[in-house]
């Protein structure tokens, strides 16, 4: 197995040139046996046989090791030995393109670099000792072995920033599968891939569980079936019945064609539908308010009015849980609720504490419908409340979303109504769960929102996060004239730590650097993660010096006896944010390279602090 920076390089690739060597000096073998005579042939053509037996064996092994890569030396001291034996300079050739083909084989830049001088420096040793091989062609043969091993240099480095780039970009499509695969089978809608066959090759659990059959008998399965579009009716084989909206997708890739088929259980709401056919406004109206929550408009105000026209109300009031000064929603229990929308009513902004015994509280509390003929007379019912709305009769409805109250929907008459007929509950209730619908699909997207700026292991700000808050920061810094810091965290011999103890548990020294970082900070701090061990700080109002300080401690609180380098740069008014984090990463090299463990300020800060024991 070949490395690069610590990570697998292709074994086929290594294996194929190792593979190149062995015939080549195979051949070369046999062309020494043919052309030389004497102890010449005898040695060169052991020499050359050994060296093929060998590399011949390494190329063969499927777990080759970076120890294989030290066979390397073994063509360059055959291609020495040439010379030497043979005692003419024409074998130089040889070590010339011996040189080249180590550059492609080896990827250890201190094994290509020990034996290219072992094969320079062999031949010159050789050239000095061998008074007839000095002569007018040795300055000749020695330009050319010293730009063979310049060109082998080149090509070595060249393969190995390419196998960088080939690994990074490995990682980031390995990545980005599986990030599809977790959604793929989190997905609450049935989804299944067709190759052009017209087989299934992939079902997401939610398909299988619409279709009625466990996974290794949809997989290979005709998709034909399933391809009606729109609304269809689905025989499960225990013999219930599912209502699926179908919507299915054809695509080329690879040169083969495939069949993309999504299936959103619709029945719930294909049976409601059923119950309500008789009443061609509630069903106009269901549609309406779906049609908005699909194209992602608010339909609040739809679904409001709706209620109001089928229940023959003259008021009707939504209250959702009220949100912080930052428009966050409340992670715990809801302290009060606020009105979010009306029709017929001027109370939008209106709060109502659910610590006490209203109804509004109560119905929050109990998730059940509430109607009251008379609520003037029930004194959990707020005489303020029935001014505004004018309300003679009352119907409060829960809004609920998996199984917890998320809002209340308020229902007014101005006139005494003695009970609320069966369509009249209906209409209400079926609206209340499009409402459901509306607010979870308008939660659902706050919520990629917030994802789109949060990374997903340490559930710090990430990178777009960073820039925002750079863009932000500077342009106060810049109108109060108050300094503001940058810094680099890079956790030190990160990827010795994930080669010795695994990646969960780099993946957890990650997530506890983190939660370190974040306990050592101040509120006016800003921490995020810049990708893979980098983290970035943002001081406002902070000097370098005090800045290093706070730093400081933070990279004495690593866990595990960790340790990490932190580079540092204050922001001197006039270059640009890039110019900014560009010094604090010089400053992060020095620190790196000024043994770890330690924090760095660039060039223009007063200190650089280190652990003692570094």
């Amino acid at each position: 197995m070949s490395y690069v920076n610590g990570g697998r390089r292709g074994d086929a690739a290594t294996r194929w040139i190792r593979g190149a060597l062995a015939v080549v000096y195979l051949a070369l073998a046999v062309s020494d046996f043919l052309i030389l005579a004497g102890s010449a042939r005898t040695v060169m053509t052991v020499l050359d046989s050994v060296t093929a037996l060998l590399m011949g064996i390494a190329a063969m092994s499927r777990r080759p090791g970076r120890r294989g890569e030290y066979l390397a030396f073994l063509p360059i001291i055959d291609s020495v030995a040439q010379v030497a034996v043979t005692g003419s300079l024409q074998y130089s050739t040889t070590l010339m393109l011996t040189l080249l083909g180590v550059g492609a084989a080896v990827t250890s830049r201190r094994i290509f670099a020990a034996s290219a001088l072992t094969g320079v420096g062999g031949w010159a040793l050789t050239v000095g000792l061998e008074e007839h091989l000095r002569g007018p062609e040795t300055a000749y043969y020695s330009v050319q072995v010293a730009f063979a091993a310049m060109l082998g240099a080149l090509m070595h480095e060249a393969l190995r920033r390419r196998q960088r780039a080939l690994k990074r970009a490995h990682e980031k499509v390995t990545t980005v599968a599986e990030r599809f695969e977790r959604l793929f089978n989190a997905s609450p809608a049935g989804v299944a891939i067709a190759d052009g066959t017209g087989r299934v090759v992939a079902a997401n659990p939610a398909f299988c569980e619409l279709a009625g059959r466990p996974e290794d008998e949809v997989l290979g399965a005709d998709v034909a079936p399933f391809l009606t579009e729109g609304e269809q009716q689905m025989v499960r084989p225990d013999g219930s019945v599912r209502w699926a909206y179908t919507t299915v997708a054809t695509s080329e890739a690879g040169g083969r064609p495939w069949t993309l088929l999504q299936m959103q259980d619709v029945t719930d709401r294909h049976l409601a539908e059923q119950e309500a056919r008789d009443s061609h406004r509630l069903l106009a109206a269901v549609a309406a308010a779906a049609r908005r929550i699909r194209t992602g408009e608010d339909a609040r105000a739809t679904i409001i009015a709706a209620i109001r026209d089928l229940a023959a109300a003259d008021n009707v009031t939504l209250l959702e849980a009220s949100a912080d000064p930052g428009g966050r929603t409340p992670h715990g229990p809801a302290r009060e609720v606020v009105v979010t929308d009306a029709d017929g009513a001027d109370v939008i902004g209106t709060r109502v504490p659910l610590n006490g015994t209203s109804m509004i509280a109560r119905v929050w509390a109990g998730g059940e419908p509430i109607f009251l003929a008379d609520p003037a007379s029930d004194p959990r019912v707020s005489a303020a409340l029935l001014k505004m709305v004018d309300g003679r009769s009352m119907l409060w409805q829960p809004v609920i979303v998996d199984g917890a109250v998320t809002a209340v929907l308020a229902v007014g008459w101005r006139r005494r109504v003695e009970t609320v007929s069966d369509y009249r509950t209906r209409a209400v209730a079926l609206l209340a769960d499009e409402t459901a619908l509306a607010l979870e699909h308008e939660r659902l997207l706050r919520r990629l929102e917030r994802m789109a700026f949060t990374d997903t292991l340490t559930a710090l700000p990430n990178r777009r996060a960073w820039q925002e808050a750079m863009d932000r920061m500077v342009a106060e810094a810049g109108r109060t004239g108050e300094p503001l810091t940058v810094a680099i965290a890079d956790l030190d011999h990160f990827k010795r730590y994930n080669d010795t103890y695994g990646h969960a548990a780099g993946d957890e020294l990650l997530q506890r650097a983190a939660a370190a970082f974040v306990a050592g900070m101040r509120d006016e701090d800003f921490l995020a993660r810049w990708g893979g061990e980098e983290f970035m700080f943002a001081l406002p109002a902070t000097a370098t010096d005090d800045a290093v300080t706070v730093l400081d401690r933070m990279r004495a609180a690593m866990p595990d006896a960790q340790t990490c380098s932190i580079g540092v740069a204050t922001w001197d008014t006039r270059e640009s944010i890039a110019q900014l984090l560009q010094r604090a990463d010089d400053a992060l090299y020095t620190a790196k390279h000024d043994g770890r463990d330690r924090v760095h300020a660039s060039v223009r800060a007063l200190r650089t602090f280190r652990s003692p024991a570094a």
